[in-house]
Order: C-alpha cells, then structure tokens, then sequence
C-alpha cells in the first residue's frame, strides 16, 4: 500500500469516528436534549469506537512495508507507527466497550465515569492520529551539516594615547624654547656685517 493511499484511507476513517463522536459521544446534544432516543445513540456509538479502531489498518499496512531492513527505515519511525496502531486500538475498545455498558448503566448514576472513559478515549485516539502522520517525518534523512566557518584573526595596530601623545607634548617645549633664544642672541653672522659698514675711523 502507498502512503498517499494509507494517508487517505486513515484521514477518512478518523474523520468518520470523529463526526460520529461529536455528535453521539461527547458532547451528545442532540441525545441530551431530547431530540433523539438514548437507544438511537448506542448504535452509533459503537460504530465511532469501530472507525477509530479501523483506522489502524492503514498504520499496519505501513508498518508491514516499511519494516523490510532494504529500505533502512529508521527505527523511531517504525516505533511510532506501533505505538500509534496501539492508540487506535485502545480507543476503539474503550469507545466500543463504554458504550455497551450504557444499555444497563444509567447515566444519572455512573454518567461522569463514563463521560471520563469517553474523553480519555478520545485523547487516545487523537494522540494515535498525529502519530501516524509524524512517522513519516521520522523517516526524512537528517538534513547535512553546516560547514564550519573558519573565522580570520584581525590584524589592527591599535596605538596607545600615550605614545602617540608623548612626541607631540615634548616637542611644543622645545620650539617655544628656540623661538625664545633666537630673539634673545641674534646670530653670530650679523656681528662682521656691522664692522664692515661702520669701517674703520
């Protein structure tokens, strides 16, 4: 069997049960209401508790030709389509079981018991659902590794302030103390100029 026939078999099935457990199961409003017999929703109520139960063919089929070791499927995989055949299973029977024991139970006096039964099944069964769509997800290859991304050193020089401050605060003593000495000593070559214009007497 395909998977898009399985998929389809089981889709209809569970939506089926799940039609029929609204409307006879929980919450029954038409039963409770008095619009339809309490004898009229047993019937259908066996009926839901049957789809969920059938519902699990489709998982077995699956499981059966994906277990074969040439198709290397992965063991969660095949894990959960058996846990997911055993959700069905049990919530048919607790359906199918809970709703027999109505003909000789009233509800006036054990109807929460059953109301209890009753949702618990349905958790079961709806677990069983998602179960059997997350198994194909469970078979994808995991996707490839990233390549690592191998990162460079930077190079930066980072000068220090006090390095790159240090010529320039030693330097402005040095140039306030030339300009000082020039205008106090003028240079030696102005002396000979001053005897050869004055000359001898």
């Amino acid at each position: 069997m395909g998977r898009k026939v399985a998929m389809l078999w089981h889709a209809s099935f569970s939506i089926g049960a799940g039609v029929l457990y609204f409307f006879f199961v929980l919450p029954r409003w038409p039963e409770l209401m008095g619009d339809t017999a309490h004898s009229l929703g047993t019937g259908p109520r066996i009926t839901a508790g049957a789809l969920f139960g059938l519902a699990a063919l489709p998982v077995v089929f699956t499981l059966l030709r994906t277990r074969k070791p040439e198709l290397g499927t992965p063991a969660l995989a095949l894990s959960i389509r058996t846990w997911s055949i055993v959700a069905h299973v049990l919530a048919g029977v607790l359906i199918i079981g809970t709703a027999i024991s109505e003909i000789w139970l009233s509800l006036d006096s054990v109807g929460q018991w059953l109301f209890g039964i009753y949702g618990a099944a349905a958790a079961i069964a709806v677990l069983g659902f998602f179960a059997f769509y997350l198994s194909f997800v469970a078979e994808l290859p995991p996707p490839p590794p990233k390549p690592i991304k191998v990162k460079e050193p930077k190079q930066r020089r980072r000068r220090k302030k006090g390095t790159s401050e240090a010529p320039i605060a030693a330097s402005a003593p040095i140039s306030r103390r030339s300009q000082a000495h020039a205008s106090t000593h003028p240079p030696a070559m102005a002396a000979p100029l001053i005897a050869a214009t004055v000359g001898p007497g």
